[in-house]
């Protein structure tokens, strides 16, 4: 598998359906803080975006146009947001399939499209396709197989990264397998065809491509990024990742590749291991993603105004890196509380350079994502922006604890 991509973009025919023109109404399944900075790029767009989301308190809720208030993708809330909308996007993995196809039978326009949205939404299914694709990941097997198989388990070794198919995110989802007793605790547990195994691989870095594609086969990859996690949830990262030129040109060959392969319309994002044996993809969003949030002050497009480009039908922006670099930290929640916690956020909002974006959640639980802070790096080498990466984490950790502590 073979595909060049100019770092800025690449123009192909698409196979994509197409709309004679932009559709200005957006509908986005789902309103979290993804709906929520979606919503609040659609102005400048100037498009309108609903949000079908179960709560009016939810945090898209605060820059929607709209609200349609329903369970996710339930087919009577999905029909009434598609009555308002011209074409139907989705903020999350947590989607009923079956009741988008059956109402893409009737004419409602979803991108990315289902065939796309089948094979990412479900880990197992990626790893399949990565397999098919011949992209490397890490090794893996079905956890069913793996309980019939002794030999083919015996093959993978000890410990293991047991991971749920769908569903998982934020460390929900996955649970590390030392040895053979864990495991058949695992699998007294849980259904064994909704799990698979996977090899723990001794990384040197948590790496991330965020990249769109237009429905007309028009790509844009965004900078590699590196992603850093704190008890399996992202807890910052920085752009550019502080990696040779040929890693950033393979992770960008892979996305393209896949963006292409499964007609994908939208943002898609990809995290990947660097490996000793090279690059490996770990999992994939079909959505914007966590890893892209510094792209709203640090691009000249954010990723949410170029996901909304991209199933809109207009053309992609521009991804350049408009400072040097940037860091993006993740304010995770570290205690059960239901206040606002403004003290911290105004002596976060006056660090110097502090982007501070806050979700609006009403309860704070540890490891949620209550918000996030960006900062601009003015260094033009490699050194340097660590330099400020270090003084910004430290400056920041003075006011907001990480959950559990620890480095």
């Amino acid at each position: 598998m073979s595909l060049s991509l100019n770092p800025e973009t690449t123009a192909r025919t698409s196979r994509a359906d197409t709309v004679a023109t932009t559709a200005r109404q957006v509908g986005v399944i789902g309103g979290g803080q993804l709906a929520q900075m979606m919503a609040a790029a659609a102005p400048g767009l100037g498009l309108t975006l609903m949000a079908q989301t179960p709560s009016a308190e939810d945090p898209a809720a605060s820059h929607a146009h709209g609200l349609v208030l329903g369970p996710l993708a339930a087919p009577d809330s999905v029909r009434e947001l598609a009555r308002q909308c011209e074409v139907i996007t989705c903020e999350n993995e947590l989607v009923d399939l079956q009741t988008m196809a059956e109402l893409a039978d009737e004419g409602v326009l979803f991108r990315p499209g289902l065939a796309a949205l089948k094979a990412l939404v479900d880990k197992r299914r990626q790893r399949e396709l990565l397999d098919s694709l011949d992209v490397a990941s890490p090794a893996w097997i079905g956890l069913k197989e793996a309980l019939r198989k002794p030999a083919r388990l015996a093959a993978l070794g000890f410990p293991l990264m047991a991971k749920r198919c769908r569903g998982g995110y934020d460390g929900r989802g996955t649970e590390y397998i030392p040895n053979r007793v864990a495991l058949e605790a695992l699998a007294m547990g849980v259904d064994p065809g909704e799990w698979y195994l996977e090899a723990l691989v001794p990384f040197e870095r948590e790496l991330a491509v965020v990249a769109a594609r237009s429905s007309r086969g028009e790509v844009r990859c965004y900078p590699l990024m590196e992603t850093h996690q704190h008890q399996r949830v992202c807890h910052w990262v920085q752009c550019p990742a502080p990696v040779p030129h040929p890693v950033e040109a393979r992770a960008r060959t892979i996305i393209a590749s896949l963006l292409e392969s499964l007609d994908y319309v939208g943002v898609l994002a990809m995290e990947l291991f660097l490996a000793p044996q090279g690059l490996l993809v770990n999992e994939m969003a079909p959505r914007t993603h966590n890893s892209g949030h510094l792209t709203i002050e640090a691009a000249g497009t954010s990723q949410f105004a170029q996901h909304l480009r991209a199933v809109s039908g207009l053309p992609l922006g521009p991804v350049q890196l408009t400072a040097p670099g940037a860091l993006m930290v993740n304010l995770l929640g570290f205690e059960s509380h239901c206040g606002d916690y403004r003290p911290l956020r105004e002596a976060i909002a006056d660090l110097p350079g502090a982007h501070l974006h806050w979700y609006g959640k009403a309860e704070a639980r540890p490891g949620r994502k209550m918000g996030h802070v960006t900062f601009l790096f003015s260094g033009a080498s490699t050194e340097s922006r660590q330099r400020e990466l270090r003084q910004r984490l430290a400056a920041l950790e003075q006011i907001w604890p990480r959950p559990g502590g620890g480095p």
